[in-house]
């Protein structure tokens, strides 16, 4: 496998056209200020939400657990978001080792667990019951419900938007695939 391409690509199109494209130059990866605004503001108010309104919620009590949950999963990421931009930035050839992306897998596959969870008690329970002097019982804050209800959305929504993203740079990678030069394109088909 040939090292990536530091230098100017060019590009010729047919016989008449050719462009000569230069790469950026190599700059770490940083997380952008709005993900991390929202991130410094958004895990203590999960976390908040998630403890104040721990008993408050008989109809569906697993609802603040899916806060507190998003809220770990969140801590969990940390690491992975701001170290490996250092370590990028330090030795951009290096792979990551497999412990490390054997952690971040099973992270991973633990928060879309937890959304997915966290969307089939939240979305069981639409329109509870918020009245608290109900005669069976089963309520659930008002608060706690809208809070953890936009949560769910926004978690659910941002999961499509990465699988989508995965998805397109998948098929990418699979158009961009050279066809083999030695061998008869039919064939392969």
């Amino acid at each position: 496998m040939a090292a990536p391409s530091t230098g100017p690509v060019t590009i010729t199109i047919g016989a008449a056209w050719t462009f000569q494209v230069n790469p950026p130059p190599p700059r770490p990866p940083k997380l952008s200020v709005a993900a991390t605004v929202v991130w410094v503001f958004l895990i203590p108010t999960r976390v908040i939400f998630g403890v104040v309104f721990l008993n408050d919620c008989p109809q569906q009590p697993n609802i603040p657990n899916f806060l507190l949950g998003l809220a770990l999963a969140s801590l969990l990421l940390i690491p992975f978001v701001t170290f490996s931009c250092e370590s990028d930035a330090a030795l951009p050839q290096q792979h990551p080792s497999a412990s490390k992306v054997c952690l971040l897998w099973l992270i991973t596959l633990f928060i879309i667990t937890w959304i997915v969870a966290g969307d089939v008690w939240v979305f069981s329970i639409y329109q509870p019951n918020y009245d608290p002097t109900a005669g069976d019982g089963l309520y659930c804050n008002k608060t706690l419900y809208t809070f953890a209800f936009w949560n769910a959305l926004w978690e659910t929504f941002s999961f499509w938007v990465v699988l989508g993203k995965f998805f397109k740079g998948l098929m990418c990678g699979v158009i961009m695939i050279p066809a083999p030069r030695d061998g008869d394109f039919h064939r392969h088909v």
